[in-house]
């Protein structure tokens, strides 16, 4: 069947959520090819529409419910099969199918919500979703796949239905899952305030590159607040310390009564729930111990002078693999192009 995909335009529609009673939540997505009456249904033909690095998060029927966790997609979507039995009034009077066509999206990283958001959550805000709904009906032609049911007879509830499109604009209204948001920035960088997509635009907006050497400073500024308080820190526990990020894959080297440490330091002015990070810091920190230490909610004046701070480190820290999540990639060219310059 023909999906409307009006999330196409913006990158940063990396949203999905998944509606389910079923324990192994995180593993995948899957979902037959066809219904009950052997026809293509739209919830179950969105599993073919997610891309590596999209975020879903899962709405568990059987504890809350409401959006417990959320995953990351692993790789594209394939022919695969199930066994399965629909949940609706028809699907009830029928068995258990044998292993029938499906399509599935692998999953990783499953993470738990520190704050699940639950049903009774979203309806405190649900004159807000409504109106979120109600613009983008009016900017996107033809359906949504919108994951809650609104009518003036009952209060909201999830959609009926197994994969849902997630608008970015509701994740935006929700300090719940700031985590999700920083995880799916799109540029690889730490994105302040004023960069975040606006819930109230349907529509992505357009960088100018007006202003970027000031923010270059302003990075600049916070990094190296950061660092000269895990420096300073270090000094203070009787650690001799050097800067090594010029030409290592960390920032500090600690050493104290034979033993070496070795520190990752992130600093940010806003308060950070994902960071981002290179390949050569993950390989290091996969094979040496690392200290990981992140500096968030810096203060930051116009000259560039910083104060304040939250600290939060983490001792022995090694990412794990499944739980990353791809923000960025890089092209190699291929070998011939067109030289010149373009033609009126």
């Amino acid at each position: 069947m023909a999906i409307n995909k009006w999330w196409r335009h913006d990158p940063n529609e990396r949203y999905w959520l998944e509606i389910t009673n079923r324990e192994d939540i995180g593993t995948n997505l899957l979902a037959p090819q066809a219904n009950d009456r052997g026809e293509e249904y739209w919830s179950y033909a969105l599993v073919r529409e997610v891309r590596p690095g999209d975020l879903v998060l899962h709405w568990d029927k059987n504890h809350g419910p409401g959006v417990v966790g959320y995953s990351h997609v692993r790789s594209d979507a394939v022919a695969s099969t199930i066994t399965w039995q629909s949940r609706g009034t028809y699907g009830r009077q029928r068995t258990a199918s044998g292993p029938e066509p499906a399509w599935e999206a692998p999953l990783s990283g499953y993470r738990r919500l520190k704050r699940p958001v639950t049903q009774a959550r979203l309806r405190e805000i649900e004159p807000t979703i409504r109106a979120l709904r109600d613009r983008l009906t009016e900017a996107v032609v033809g359906p949504l796949y919108f994951p809650f049911a609104l009518s003036d007879a009952r209060p909201l509830r999830a959609a009926q239905g197994y994969l849902t499109k997630l608008p970015r604009a509701i994740v935006e209204e929700l300090p719940e899952l700031r985590e999700l948001r920083q995880t799916a920035i799109s540029e690889p960088h730490e994105p302040e305030e004023s960069e975040l997509p606006p819930a109230s635009l349907p529509k992505p907006r357009r960088h100018t590159g007006y202003g970027r050497q000031h923010d270059a400073k302003r990075r600049q500024a916070v990094e190296r607040y950061a660092m000269d308080l895990v420096l300073s820190r270090y000094r203070s526990l009787g650690y001799e310390v050097e800067d090594v990020g010029d030409h290592s894959p960390w920032d500090i080297t600690a050493r104290k009564n034979g033993t070496e440490v070795h520190v990752e330091v992130k600093g940010s002015t806003t308060t950070r729930e994902a960071i981002d990070l290179t390949e050569g810091e993950v390989r290091h920190a996969e094979g040496v111990p690392t200290c990981l230490v992140v500096i968030d909610q810096i203060e930051l004046g116009d000259d560039l002078h910083c104060y304040g701070g939250r600290w939060r480190a983490w001792n022995d820290w090694a990412p794990a693999r499944e739980e990353l999540v791809a923000t960025a990639y890089r092209y190699p060219l291929p070998e011939r192009g067109d030289a010149g310059r373009p033609s009126a």
